[in-house]
């Protein structure tokens, strides 16, 4: 450890280098734990027992949803959102190939869609309660997603409805802030995608840019008159066995979350304004 803070001091690059090994180990471990719609038990109960140390509160709803909340002082109530189901099982063949920061399946999908969204959520839960956040954040890892997204449809109502923003963290590619379905049904007014815009640009990744996508819980959460965006998270390809991950991009989407709370970007005064 002291090598390697020493390292650092001389080259503050490195203190990335070291982050991205990390995150690729935990990211590996969310990644071998099989989990397809309506057999998520295997991951919600690790996810069960994570939350036991990174949050205030958690419960599985009636329908198998993983839910739970992190009390950091007043101001807004901000749902971060990931799917525990694959579209599919994990082939017991499979190995995971490493190509630079690229990852896939020798055999089968991957499962990045969305175990990748877990393991953005999990870096915040570690984050937020030394961050400089006030408000609650709520967290859903849902079920049933890839199969109509059963499960955000039946989520507790009494958890939802204090939720003043949603972010759901489950969209393929690097840098894109999902906004409405299809061009067709909005998840929430164009100045809360911007806020998510602007914390790109302060985090040193101007190319974070709104746009359309296709049906996840973000929909979902958006029906309920919670304004909502779903962020990429590295993934490409996915329910297919040429499946990818860069995981790379899967942890600039952390930092891009990490400054959105820092800095407090959603605030209780301006949500209001945000409604669909």
């Amino acid at each position: 450890m002291a090598e390697r803070l020493y390292n650092v001091w001389r080259n503050p690059e490195l203190l990335m280098t070291y982050r991205l090994e990390t995150f690729k180990h935990r990211l590996y471990s969310r990644l071998s734990i099989n989990g397809k719609s309506g057999r998520e038990a295997m991951i919600r109960q690790m996810l069960y027992r994570k939350l036991q140390q990174k949050t205030d509160w958690r419960e599985i709803d009636d329908y198998g949803n993983l839910l739970a909340a992190v009390y950091c002082g007043n101001g807004p109530t901000i749902l971060l959102s990931a799917h525990m189901d694959t579209v599919r099982p994990f082939s017991p063949k499979r190995t995971i190939i490493e190509n630079g920061t690229v990852l896939n399946s020798s055999h089968g999908i991957l499962g990045a869609d969305d175990r990748a969204g877990i393991a953005v959520i999990l870096e915040i839960l570690d984050f937020i309660r030394h961050s400089r956040f006030k408000g609650t954040l709520k967290i859903a890892f849902t079920v049933e997603e890839e199969i109509g997204c059963l499960g955000s449809r039946n989520i507790d109502p009494t958890f939802s409805q204090d939720v003043d923003a949603a972010i759901v963290v489950d969209r393929r590619g690097t840098r894109d802030i999902v906004t409405s379905y299809a061009g067709i049904v909005p998840f929430c007014d164009d100045n809360y995608g911007r806020i998510f815009e602007t914390a790109g640009a302060l985090a040193g990744m101007p190319d974070w840019k709104m746009t359309h996508g296709g049906l996840s819980d973000a929909k979902v959460f958006a029906e309920f008159g919670i304004p909502s965006v779903n962020l990429s998270v590295g993934y490409e390809h996915e329910h297919t066995e040429f499946e990818t991950l860069d995981y790379k991009a899967t942890l600039e989407t952390v930092m891009l979350l990490e400054t959105v709370f820092e800095n407090n970007m959603i605030t209780e005064e301006l949500v209001v304004t945000y409604k669909c």
